[in-house]
């Protein structure tokens, strides 16, 4: 019996500190508040938004181009192949949904060297993802934030609404995930969703995805799964904001140019009348 209670205050203790990772050490965005349009709106009924704008430091790489970093054979080992995958150049937060609650983690900006896809790498729940988008599904982020943003300053957001969390449709991004940061060599392509959510009264624009397949498991095997979990991000208007500015093509293509030294930046030819 005492052991028997021994072990589960031990998995107790180990579920909390996974839940624990990548949070911030204080919320520093406090969640929307929504008025919902009254049948007679006084000239103070508006919508409040008590974002905080977060207040992270850009913490920029040098501009010098360092290029990726090569791994000795240690490191390939105990990485599985993916550490310096990603050109990091700065930070955010999001927040997940844990089972103690709402929960604001810390997020990597990040753009993935072989292909250009660009997103946000942040835990959730036991594990830690990377969300990445082509420049097409980019492009389908803004626009869908643009209409998240337009229905919070018209009040058309919906508390009791079906299906609330696919509002705005399909995006198509990559997600690899693992333990750490430095150790996701799970990966799946697929389409998740883009739309709202209210938590406590408060609404959240969210991305999400059911299961994508795990190309990693031909190579893993039952070692690993077959499929991706289910992944959820929720977005304060300010995160969002904060997101769509570091994911901005101009951005993305400096950072690209100063850390990849076998980028080769596209000239168009003027045109001939």
């Amino acid at each position: 019996m005492k052991k028997t209670l021994l072990i589960t205050g031990l998995l107790v203790t180990f579920t909390t500190v996974l839940i624990s990772c990548g949070s911030t050490k204080a919320v520093q965005t406090n969640p929307d508040e929504y008025t919902p349009a009254e049948p007679a709106v006084t000239e103070s009924e508006e919508v409040t938004d008590a974002d905080e704008a977060t207040n992270n430091e850009s913490k920029k790489q040098s501009k010098d181009k360092k290029g990726k970093k090569q791994k000795n054979a240690f490191e390939k080992f105990f990485t599985l192949g993916n550490k310096d995958d990603y050109i990091i150049y700065d930070q955010t937060t999001v927040y997940t949904k844990e089972i103690t609650g709402m929960v604001e983690k810390n997020a990597n900006v990040v753009i993935r060297y072989d292909n250009y896809m660009a997103g946000f790498g942040s835990y959730n729940s036991a594990a830690y993802y990377f969300v990445q988008f082509d420049q097409e599904n980019r492009a389908t982020l803004a626009k869908n934030a643009e209409a998240y943003f337009s229905d919070f300053e018209n009040k058309k957001l919906q508390r009791k609404g079906k299906n609330t969390d696919r509002a705005y449709g399909k995006i198509g991004y990559r997600l690899d995930w693992g333990p750490l940061s430095n150790t996701t060599p799970n990966n799946g392509t697929g389409e998740g969703y883009c739309g709202y959510e209210f938590i406590k009264g408060s609404p959240y624009f969210v991305i999400y995805n059911y299961e994508f397949k795990n190309e990693y498991y031909e190579r893993a095997g039952e070692a690993t799964t077959r499929t991706s979990p289910f992944v959820k991000y929720y977005f304060t208007r300010s995160q969002l904001r904060q997101l769509l500015t570091l994911l901005a093509e101009d951005t993305i293509t400096q950072q690209i140019y100063d850390n990849d030294p076998n980028y080769i930046p596209q000239h168009y030819a003027s045109d001939e009348y």
